[in-house]
């Protein structure tokens, strides 16, 4: 489902006669998610085709692999100018980042489910969306709710969450994984273990299955999954940083931003209402209006 996005050598001959600095002298290493469809050990996806491009660029610096937490902890630090990220959420507190125009936008978080769950909360395949609301009651007497360690939930979702943390017959807890999403789901479809459901975004439970295919879980949509952040590239906020921020918001315009939306479409599952969803959250990037949520706004949680 890999494919890697086009060569910009023109685009960085053409830099490269403008700047006279050299951008391999830059100190900051390319973070990458180690959640697929964004990364993965075998150094492949998103994440990695857009560090690709801005070394292509000029930018010719290492990839690092990075788990949500470290992702998050690092952001925050103001004393840590060693890195920039090749697509991230835009975190409030950073000051000392710079971040770039939008590259993609999200779409928001779904649940995979145990088959006896599934047949509950759908009505036994009668409903394709199904309220978070009856997926934390269903921890009361069931297994429980893994939710990835260190990643933001948005919106109503997250008030509702929240809510159901206060609740002591309810189950919820944020794991960190070798394997992101992925890890945790092989968890909730292994009998011997207490997981009944895991809180994922779309493409991933696309990238379980292929890795996986004779899993037994189901995905069901959420009701309350309406929220989208974009995805910005980010760098510390100096001199360094901003030059490599300006270039690449130039490449998103000449075409790399159509490039990772049209990767991030295909590595959705193939369910009319998420396709339609990613379309509609794309739209405003056209005129830069996109709103990220994590900024200037208190119902979050970084798990």
């Amino acid at each position: 489902m890999y494919k890697t996005l086009a060569s910009y050598f023109f685009y960085a001959v053409l830099l490269l006669s403008v700047f006279s600095k050299s951008y391999g002298d830059t100190p900051y290493a390319w973070y990458t998610f180690n959640i697929p469809p964004f990364g993965s050990e075998s150094g492949e996806g998103i994440g990695f085709d857009l560090a690709h491009a801005y070394i292509d660029a000029g930018f010719d610096n290492s990839i690092v692999m990075v788990n949500v937490e470290r992702w998050y902890r690092e952001m925050l630090d103001p004393q840590n100018a060693i890195f920039c990220a090749t697509g991230s959420w835009k975190l409030p507190s950073t000051p000392h980042r710079v971040y770039s125009n939008s590259i993609i936008n999200t779409v928001d978080y779904g649940v995979a489910v145990r088959p006896e769950l599934y047949k509950k909360l759908s009505l036994k395949g009668k409903r394709r969306i199904v309220s978070i609301v009856d997926v934390l009651n269903a921890t009361k007497s069931g297994g429980q709710l893994l939710m990835l360690a260190g990643r933001p939930i948005f919106g109503k979702m997250n008030e509702l969450i929240e809510a159901g943390r206060l609740v002591g017959d309810m189950h919820i807890a944020g794991m960190t994984a070798s394997e992101g999403p992925v890890s945790m789901m092989r968890m909730a479809d292994a009998a011997n273990r207490d997981v009944d459901s895991v809180l994922v975004f779309p493409e991933e439970f696309v990238i379980f299955e292929e890795g996986y295919p004779d899993h037994s879980l189901e995905y069901l949509a959420l009701s309350e999954g309406i929220s989208f952040a974009p995805i910005r590239a980010s760098c510390p906020d100096t001199e360094q940083g901003r030059l490599i921020i300006s270039t690449i918001n130039n490449m998103l315009d000449e075409g790399l931003r159509d490039k990772a939306f049209h990767l991030f479409l295909e590595a959705l599952p193939n369910i009319v209402e998420i396709q339609q969803q990613a379309k509609f959250n794309q739209r405003c990037i056209k005129d830069n209006s996109c709103v990220d949520p994590l900024v200037g706004t208190s119902n979050v949680s970084i798990q």
